[in-house]
């Protein structure tokens, strides 16, 4: 029992050495055990360290569902027990947000005031945005971010079959993978500074 738990602990701090990240369980629950388990062989199969704008994680039961702040809160619905890649995404998603507000340029409302001018007709409400407009310009930016990593990380292909089958911020998400946005969106990243991507030339 002794040897179980110290090759526990030693397998925990290596992981948190390696990923820089700490993962914990609100309830300790066999749902939230599960997503902490999942996230953290997630961070074992992908180099996420570039996309880790907060290292302090927390799984809870209780959440309704997955938020940033004031801690990156990760819940347990089915479909994140069930897909690793809706996990991912959805950790991304959480993760940009810290992205946005630790590393945008703008003030919120000049930011949401310029997605605006090429968006002007954001739909707002579930399932197709947020519960306002600005908060559904928002998530343009955040939305788009999770998709181009995701892409980098498991395919295009892959990544926008997840995107398009989550049953909220629909109109978000359709924006976002739209290829004809394609140019406007990574001008406002760059126009922002929450460009990741290195570009050659």
């Amino acid at each position: 029992m002794k040897i179980k738990l110290i090759l526990s602990l030693v397998s925990l701090v290596a992981f948190s050495l390696n990923a820089k990240v700490l993962i914990t369980t609100v309830t300790g629950s066999e749902e939230e055990r599960k997503i902490k388990s999942d996230l953290e062989s997630l961070h074992k199969e992908y180099d996420l360290k570039q996309w880790l704008y907060t290292q302090t994680v927390q799984v809870n039961a209780n959440a309704k569902t997955p938020h940033s702040h004031p801690v990156l809160t990760m819940s347990t619905q089915p479909e994140y027990l069930e897909s690793k890649i809706k996990l991912l995404s959805t950790y991304l998603h959480e993760q940009f947000h810290w992205h946005v507000i630790i590393n945008g340029k703008p003030t919120k409302e000049a930011f949401r005031s310029r997605i605006k001018e090429y968006f002007p007709d954001a739909k707002t409400g579930h399932p197709y945005g947020s519960i306002d407009e600005g908060s559904t310009l928002s998530h343009i930016i955040v939305c788009y971010l999770e998709y181009v990593a995701l892409s980098e990380l498991v395919g295009k292909e892959q990544a926008l079959k997840n995107v398009s089958t989550n049953g909220y911020y629909m109109w978000v998400y359709k924006t976002v993978t739209a290829p004809e946005n394609e140019k406007t969106l990574d001008a406002l990243l760059d126009e922002f500074g929450l460009e990741f991507r290195v570009k050659n030339g």
